[in-house]
């Protein structure tokens, strides 16, 4: 992320000068998809639909698994996903709650794989929320949707319920979040010996406009789930503890040990964790507790 940071700096610093935006910081998309379907043996509903400006965007839908029936499907977790590549290769994170009765629907927001466009910070929020009346208009009642936002998602996923007051879900769980924009461009910065000094004077360029600490506290009657590692290297834990202080009850905070950004999905037993909560929902359990007897 570095390297890039430093390509960009000249035109953040002309950008901040003029009080403008350096939010293509926050964009790391790619356009190629790769075949996670085949590798993860996965099938998967190819969905094309339309964001409020005519952007036309791409999704997947994967279906509970034929093997996990007769189990009637528990319901659906909307994946929003994080700032780089796509959603062929994020889908990895949680293509196997299928296997548990949960159908999954992740989509790409304007820029990314086969979503038409460029990203900006607003209309990745209307995208998700575009995403969001496609799968209550075609799949899954409100009440049966859990909307899980990872990293970036997770700031559009809070700031998406604090703009439409329309969408409600059953659930709401943020993996690796932060509070604000420009709060997490400055700690990037100050992590290289070669832009620490830079944090302040190119921050001045960055919106907070959509910064989850604005909308956290709107969000009422959704349980609230918050996940964080203390090893994540690109994001600290600190985010996801002032945002679930933030929170309205009802809510949760699970603080995990020894795992990098945005791997806490690899490792089975963080998935088993993760699919005994969603089975109890709404009720939130601690973590040590989750899948006790």
């Amino acid at each position: 992320m570095f390297n890039k940071l430093q390509q960009i700096i000249i035109f953040c610093f002309i950008s901040s000068i003029f009080l403008s935006s350096c939010q293509s910081i926050f964009f790391w998309p790619s356009k190629e998809l790769v075949d996670s379907p085949g590798r993860f043996n996965f099938e998967r509903e190819i969905v094309l639909f339309k964001s409020n400006d005519d952007i036309q965007l791409h999704g997947w839908y994967l279906p509970v698994k034929e093997s996990s029936k007769p189990v009637k499907p528990r319901g659906t977790v909307y994946f929003l996903h994080g700032n780089a590549q796509n959603l062929s290769y994020h889908i990895a994170s949680l293509h196997w709650l299928t296997d548990y009765g949960w159908n999954v629907f992740i989509m790409d927001y304007r820029g990314y794989g086969r979503s038409q466009g460029e990203p900006d910070l607003k209309s990745i929020i209307d995208d998700a929320a575009a995403g969001y009346y496609w799968l209550v208009n075609n799949k899954e009642s409100e009440d049966n949707i859990i909307i899980l936002g990872q990293s970036l998602g997770g700031a559009v996923a809070v700031a998406m319920l604090g703009f439409d007051k329309n969408i409600s879900a059953k659930g709401l769980i943020i993996d690796s979040s932060f509070t604000s924009h420009r709060t997490v461009f400055r700690e990037l910065l100050g992590r290289s010996p070669l832009l620490w000094a830079f944090q302040y004077p190119l921050s001045i360029g960055i919106t907070d406009d959509y910064a989850p600490e604005k909308f956290i506290a709107d969000i009422k009657n959704t349980p609230i789930l918050f996940i964080h590692s203390d090893a994540d290297q690109i994001i600290d834990k600190q985010h996801s503890i002032n945002l679930y202080r933030m929170a309205n009850e009802k809510k949760g905070l699970w603080l995990v040990n020894g795992i990098q950004h945005i791997g806490i999905w690899k490792e089975p037993e963080w998935q088993q964790k993760l699919v005994c909560q969603l089975n109890q929902w709404p009720d939130l359990q601690d973590v040590q507790d989750v899948c006790a007897p």
